[in-house]
């Protein structure tokens, strides 16, 4: 693990607990035994596996990748051992040790609440027009609480029990994308919900949105983006070429 740079390994790290339970989902949708939220599959748990955590905390991230191990090692004792009887006893005593040293990580840090939308996908694309459409909403909806520039110092902001939030900062990106669609439509205990006055659409375009001011209030203030975003789709002309959207260039 030691020879793979440090973001390499933790992005695969966290592609794969992500990965994972992408698939199972998929799986229990194919089977039928999910319910659709928004248009796609809902996770039917309150928890799951956390990857945004593990960018916090490097430490537990290390101590999963070597518990994954050690599990993937036991794992595959167990078949090695039910076709190679002669040393089936000496390889069946070593899968809990293996089990027992596994450095295993906090469940606090792994497992975190989920909710029916944490692993929907935007379908938006990220295009200009969905940010566009995100900053009308944004300035009828949230402005007097997160305020224009999305620090949480909006005119209602002092009268909140709660200082409402710097959107600006690491925030968005620590949480999944479903799980912004989720507080947006139902709010959470500090912020109501706006699904009434607004649908899934909406919603997409107003997160699109707010991704797209921290960016520029970043840049703004520290000369760089410290959380990846990409460029917002849009048409681009190349030469005397048509115009082709970047998701084509790319």
């Amino acid at each position: 693990m030691n020879a793979l740079p440090e973001a390499d390994w933790l992005n695969f790290l966290i592609d794969l607990l992500q990965g994972a339970q992408l698939q199972l989902l998929r799986v229990l949708d194919a089977l039928g035994l999910v319910q659709k939220v928004n248009g796609q599959p809902a996770w039917p748990w309150a928890h799951r596996l956390s990857g945004e955590n593990l960018l916090i905390d490097l430490g537990q991230a290390r101590s999963l990748a070597w518990t994954l191990a050690c599990v993937g090692v036991a794992v595959l004792l167990l078949l090695i051992a039910l076709l190679w009887r002669r040393s089936r006893w000496y390889l069946l005593a070593l899968v809990p040790m293996l089990l027992i040293a596994a450095p295993w990580p906090h469940a606090n840090v792994v497992l975190v609440p989920a909710t029916p939308a944490s692993f929907h996908a935007s379908p938006t694309g990220f295009t200009a027009t969905s940010i566009a459409q995100g900053r009308v909403l944004y300035a009828q909806h949230c402005v007097s609480c997160h305020g224009t520039d999305g620090k949480g110092e909006g005119p209602l902001a002092a009268s909140l029990a709660v200082w409402p939030p710097n959107l600006t900062g690491p925030l968005l990106w620590r949480r999944a994308d479903g799980d912004l669609l989720w507080r947006v439509l139902h709010g959470t205990a500090a912020m109501p919900g706006f699904g009434g006055p607004l649908d899934a659409a909406d919603a997409w375009a107003l997160i699109d949105y707010m991704k797209a001011q921290g960016a520029g209030q970043s840049l703004r203030t520290l000369g760089h983006w410290p959380q990846p975003v990409g460029l917002p789709d849009m048409a681009v002309r190349c030469g005397a070429q048509a115009p082709r959207s970047l998701a084509q260039w790319r």
